[in-house]
């Protein structure tokens, strides 16, 4: 699910013609925003067994102007990945829950269905915002 950043092509032309350091301070901000959303995702994926939990793939590759980063589920089970991600009907029990629960959890607080889009938005007005205060603290 790509995610619009209000902001974001102002900030891709200044990073055409940047220093390095600015570049460089673009791309580790991004990094940590790239991790920030992977570990919250963590935490809402539903987890029976475990395999979905543990097939997230975190990838992070500076680019000569910027930073791309990604967070996935699923591997050779996306279509399962997807189906718990979109059925927000769907029971997502949590991990080791002692009772187990019973419904289908409240996405963005609980493990249950949006476990990427949730994090995701929520960093979503903040992304260009801490991009801006790195490159001035380089600056």
């Amino acid at each position: 699910m790509p995610v619009k950043v209000t902001g974001i092509n102002e900030l891709k032309r200044l990073l055409k013609t940047a220093d390095v350091k600015i570049v460089g301070a673009v791309a580790q901000e991004m990094s940590q925003i790239t991790d920030a959303i992977a570990q919250e995702s963590r935490g809402l994926v539903p987890f029976d067994e475990g395999i979905l939990s543990g097939s997230q793939v975190v990838t992070k590759k500076p680019t000569p102007v910027g930073f791309n980063g990604s967070v996935e589920y699923g591997g050779p089970a996306a279509p399962y990945a997807l189906i718990q991600h979109e059925n927000e009907d769907y029971f997502h029990p949590a991990k080791s829950a002692k009772p187990p629960g019973t419904g289908p959890g409240i996405p963005g607080q609980t493990r249950a269905a949006k476990y990427l889009e949730m994090p995701a938005k929520r960093h979503q007005a903040t992304v260009v915002p801490r991009l801006i205060a790195a490159i001035k603290r380089v600056t």
